[in-house]
């Protein structure tokens, strides 16, 4: 009886801990934050030239700076989900960078952040980086998912495939 009741507990324990996201709500967070960050991908960021950006998050100056690479081959464009380290907040972000991998610098990270209410995905917030201390903590945080264990719980198709370079120099 001690057996079962054991094994009762540790099997709801486990799915407490190892709750998976239904594919489909992966999917519309990956549909929703390509949506929401296609214009910067395409360099369209005029709507973007007055507006207050918290201090050292991102620069007009260096989007534009992106914006006159756009379409080069050196450009390396990645996205990646991932769940919030806070356990139970269904928050979830779609990271979406653009890295030169011959210069080897980022020209932005921009974060999408979305809360899954049942079977809802609702836009939370939004985040864009270009300066190194901001790409710097958001790097820090992908790189820490990518080594835990809540890296397994989100498939491949929604993974860049290694964690993105780091935005300094070892």
């Amino acid at each position: 009886m001690k057996l079962i009741s054991t094994l009762i507990i540790i099997l709801s324990f486990h799915s407490l801990f190892s709750q998976e996201i239904n594919p489909q709500i992966l999917e519309k967070i990956n549909e929703e934050g390509i949506s929401y960050t296609t214009f910067l991908k395409n360099g369209n960021i005029e709507s973007l030239r007055n507006a207050n950006s918290p201090k050292d998050t991102w620069l007009f100056s260096k989007l534009e700076k992106y914006k006159q690479n756009l379409g080069s081959k050196d450009i390396l464009y990645g996205s990646v989900i991932m769940p919030s380290i806070v356990e139970n907040s269904n928050l979830y972000f779609y990271n979406l960078f653009a890295y030169d991998v011959k210069k080897e610098f980022y020209y932005f990270a921009a974060i999408v952040s979305y809360k899954v209410i049942d079977d809802k995905v609702l836009f939370d917030n939004s985040f864009l980086f270009t300066e190194k201390e901001s790409l710097q903590d958001w790097w820090m945080k992908i790189f820490s998912f990518y080594e835990s264990e809540k890296f397994n719980t989100i498939p491949a198709k929604y993974q860049f495939k290694t964690c993105p370079p780091p935005p300094f120099r070892s």
